[in-house]
């Protein structure tokens, strides 16, 4: 009962946010602003509206391309990055995310050399979105059943024996896919994401105006958020920089 409780208002919330969004006068009069190129006006408009309640995927993405045109490039990949959290697998949002990020000036330099297969696992990892892994997983569900149905019908041990080697390898694929889509499922869920949205955020030692200056990020740099103490974040970015950032020089992707 609990559990059917929590869903019933897990669907209030999510329809409530999804009204907000579509009740809103400002999505309709930001829009018209957008389209005239007033960009400032159309950020002001829908920022309004988010600050009202309104949430849904087109809002925060038509957010991303306000900030994005009036050369706020943080703030851009903030809200795309907030576009993403609600609709994955959108591929208009991912390209102008890609699109941004490459505009980015700060890098993560990693330590020692790089593992050939890990890397081509990597690679692999992120060349199909979670959507598209779900129907090559669906593909691969029905293309081992009709192996096995095969299997069970034929005749010939040879055919057999080959039919069990084929099956074996799908089963080895589908156990690959699904652990990949599964983990991006896993980081979405729980991995916090924060963005440089001020021109430039100096990472500190400690969450303290008066401590080290350890590395300054540039204006749209992500980084991992472990922790928010007070008014700063603690963040993790690569294997070099950790240490504390104002938030008010962040945003922070939420869940």
């Amino acid at each position: 009962m609990k559990k059917f409780l929590f869903v019933l208002f897990a669907i209030a919330v999510a329809f409530g946010s999804a009204s907000a969004a579509e009740n809103c006068a400002g999505i309709e009069t930001g829009t018209k602003a957008y389209n005239e190129g007033d960009f400032e006006r159309a950020i002001d408009e829908w920022r309004t509206c988010v600050d009202n309640g309104a949430e849904s995927a087109d809002l925060y993405y038509n957010l991303g391309n306000a900030y994005f045109r009036n050369g706020n490039l943080g703030f851009a990949i903030y809200y795309y990055k907030s576009a993403l959290r609600l609709d994955p697998s959108n591929d208009d949002i991912l390209h102008n995310l890609k699109y941004a990020q490459a505009m980015t000036r700060d890098k993560v330099d990693e330590d020692g050399e790089e593992n050939p297969l890990l890397a081509g696992l990597f690679k692999a990892h992120h060349a199909l979105s979670l959507k598209a892994q779900m129907f090559v997983l669906l593909g691969l569900f029905w293309a081992m059943a009709l192996v096995a149905i095969a299997r069970r019908i034929s005749r010939s041990d040879r055919q057999k024996n080959i039919l069990i080697g084929t099956l074996f390898v799908l089963s080895g694929i589908f156990c690959i896919v699904a652990m990949s889509a599964g983990y991006k499922v896993f980081v979405a869920e729980t991995e916090i994401e924060g963005v440089v949205t001020a021109k430039d955020a100096d990472v500190t030692s400690a969450p303290s105006d008066k401590s080290q200056t350890l590395n300054t990020l540039s204006e749209g740099t992500t980084f991992e958020v472990l922790s928010e103490q007070g008014n700063f974040v603690e963040i993790r970015l690569g294997e070099k920089v950790r240490g504390f950032v104002k938030q008010g020089d962040v945003g922070i992707v939420k869940n």
